[in-house]
């Protein structure tokens, strides 16, 4: 199996004042997130999309090397890279478990506002252990690596689970503006999941977009175009101080 990493660490479009931080989905990459970034980059914003530790590899067993804490160090590494370019306001988006990431981002860190797409915000079932499986085996042939595999990918979802817990409790804190996006034919996150958690943001302004035609990967789905447009609308409308970014 492939050990070495088959991307760059990030994706980064330098462009205007204002910067956007875009964070992918779990076994993806930046990838997931390159159409959403090109087109707020035409729209005159910085853009920048990390890879998350472990992934990026032909090796399933890279990201089962890694706890969920790792990906929290990641986020916020990648707030500390854009401020010190001279970001000072930032808005936080992330793709399904990206979106959690995201969530924590405005829970925790200085930024003026976010998303989640297809996000589990809520305690609701889910398929990602089998979709991982799916995943796994594209590069594992090996019937006692796949088991290891198994065993490693309910450990690591555990922890998910526990660590997206937290966040999900703490929905409720976040003051700045949301954006949360649903494909209908979710096939890993039940749909409904969105609404659940829109209902925890009882201090800020919660905008909620369903997306019918789509499935989970939202930003390479059909609806694509309306996505892309609507969460431009949703940048556009936050409260942007340019005085304060260099």
């Amino acid at each position: 199996m492939e050990q070495s990493k088959q991307f760059p660490e990030a994706l980064f479009f330098p462009k205007g004042s204002k910067a956007i931080l875009l964070l992918h989905a779990y076994t993806g990459s930046y990838n997931d997130v390159r159409m959403l970034a090109r087109m707020l980059e035409s729209k005159g914003y910085t853009v920048y999309a990390p890879l998350f530790t472990g992934h990026g590899t032909k090796n399933p067993a890279d990201i089962l090397a890694e706890h969920p804490s790792t990906w929290w160090e990641d986020t916020t590494q990648a707030l500390t890279f854009l401020r010190n370019l001279g970001y000072q306001q930032i808005a936080v988006f992330g793709l399904s478990m990206g979106g959690l990431y995201a969530m924590a981002a405005l829970q925790e860190e200085n930024v003026i506002g976010g998303g989640a797409f297809c996000s589990p915000l809520a305690p609701m079932p889910t398929t990602i252990h089998a979709n991982f499986m799916l995943y796994a085996r594209h590069y594992v042939t090996e019937v006692h690596h796949l088991e290891e595999i198994k065993a490693a990918s309910l450990k690591q979802l555990s922890a998910i689970e526990h660590y997206s817990a937290r966040i999900q409790q703490q929905l409720a804190d976040i003051r700045v503006p949301v954006f949360l996006a649903q494909a209908g034919n979710d096939q890993l996150i039940t749909p409904s999941t969105v609404y659940h958690a829109a209902q925890k943001f009882t201090q800020t302004r919660c905008s909620v977009q369903w997306y019918p035609k789509s499935g989970h990967v939202i930003t390479v789905g059909p609806d694509r175009k309306e996505f892309e447009k609507d969460v431009l609308h949703f940048v556009e409308g936050l409260s942007w101080n340019e005085e304060n970014n260099e």
